[in-house]
């Protein structure tokens, strides 16, 4: 049975509500975009700038800063591109890899204390159902959201 229109904006609202929750607080604790290029980083094991805007969706400029505020801080180095010598490639340091594992293990530890009484039932099916999400929202999304904006004009998103 498919959801209908009410069920699907309750969906909308419940995630929209979930996002908001979860950044509150983050933002004053410490910069998301920051956090993520160090975790692109760690992850890739090496990543060109333009690939970090591209996954983060932030402009080169903003990777600039991060990048540098990043390697004044000891977690990332830049180096030439062995591939190509005009080119820079960004490699995480041994501090920057220990602190994007000290950056993941608080995140699990408050998501620990957060769902602490559901059940490893509930986290499995939650876990699962936004996987499932994600990967719909990754193959459909921009086109939906492409698809709206052609069909409606917002005039209040053109101030």
């Amino acid at each position: 049975m498919e959801a209908n229109k009410a069920q699907v904006a309750d969906l909308a609202h419940t995630v929209t509500r979930f996002g908001e929750a979860l950044r509150r607080g983050q933002e004053r604790a410490f910069d998301p975009v920051r956090v993520g290029v160090l975790q692109f980083v760690v992850e890739r094991e090496r990543a060109r700038p333009g690939e970090i805007a591209e996954e983060l969706d932030v402009l080169p400029s903003s990777v600039t800063r991060h990048v540098q505020a990043l390697g004044d801080a000891g977690y990332l180095v830049v180096k030439t591109d062995p591939a190509d010598r005009r080119a820079s490639v960004i490699e995480a340091t041994e501090a920057g890899r220990e602190q994007a594992r000290q950056f993941t293990e608080a995140g699990i530890a408050v998501f620990q204390a957060v769902i602490a009484e559901w059940s490893a039932d509930d986290v499995v099916t939650l876990t699962g159902l936004l996987n499932r999400m994600i990967g719909d929202w990754t193959a459909h999304g921009a086109e939906q959201q492409r698809a709206a904006r052609g069909r409606r004009r917002f005039r209040w998103s053109e101030t």
